[in-house]
């Protein structure tokens, strides 16, 4: 599923205050790291945030494309770190394999020339999966369509 996804929500701590965001990241499942790349321009909060608190929380979700009552889920949590430069080339290529991204760098506003990136690892501490059926329009001791 982490894979198939490459697209989260982000939570994060900022003075005490819940500030999530979506985020693409990718998945090394040999390294177990998830690496996330971020632009941010004009004193952006998301790095304001992780240098005053890198304990983060990342969710991961999906429907079944074939079948429509059963969900998925992960919870990853941890700290977020500056991937070194060596571990960078394996960072991105992990990024390429199945991070999603929007397709215009533009949807900031800001000039591209300003957008400072950063590439980011989480650290993984606990990681959690469930999967559950809705179950539409069954009773108890009825068989799954």
């Amino acid at each position: 599923m982490l894979i198939r996804q490459g697209i989260g929500v982000l939570a994060m701590v900022d003075n005490e205050k819940p500030y999530a965001i979506p985020m693409s990241f990718g998945y090394d499942a040999d390294q177990v790291i998830f690496p996330m790349q971020w632009g941010s321009g004009y004193d952006g909060r998301k790095n304001g945030v992780i240098e005053s608190n890198p304990n983060v929380c990342l969710t991961v979700y999906e429907q079944d494309a074939e079948a429509e009552s059963i969900w998925r889920s992960v919870v990853i949590t941890g700290e977020l770190y500056e991937i070194s430069e060596e571990k960078e080339q394996q960072a991105y290529a992990s990024l390429a394999a199945n991070a999603k991204f929007a397709p215009d760098l533009g949807v900031w506003g800001i000039p591209f020339e300003n957008v400072e990136f950063r590439l980011f690892g989480l650290d993984t501490k606990n990681c959690t999966g469930r999967e559950f059926s809705t179950g539409y329009g069954r009773r108890d001791g009825d068989e799954p369509e």
